[in-house]
């Protein structure tokens, strides 16, 4: 998965293996913060995709502004 700007720069990006991996694991063996399951969605997978986008939007933050 990624995140890019409409020019094609890459802002953010997962493999999708990994993010199998991460979201098949139990909340306490992920050792990333990045990828933590402390929103308030049970689903492990719609937590992670929701962090992913998150840290794509605060590193969109300086191409955006003006």
């Amino acid at each position: 998965m990624i995140i890019c700007l409409p020019n094609g720069t890459v802002i953010h990006h997962i493999n999708a293996n990994y993010f199998l991996d991460i979201t098949s694991m139990k909340p306490e063996d992920v050792e990333s913060s990045i990828f933590s399951f402390s929103t308030n969605f049970e689903d492990p997978s719609t937590a992670t995709y929701l962090q992913f986008l998150k840290e794509g939007l605060q590193r969109a933050k300086p191409y955006l502004q003006t």
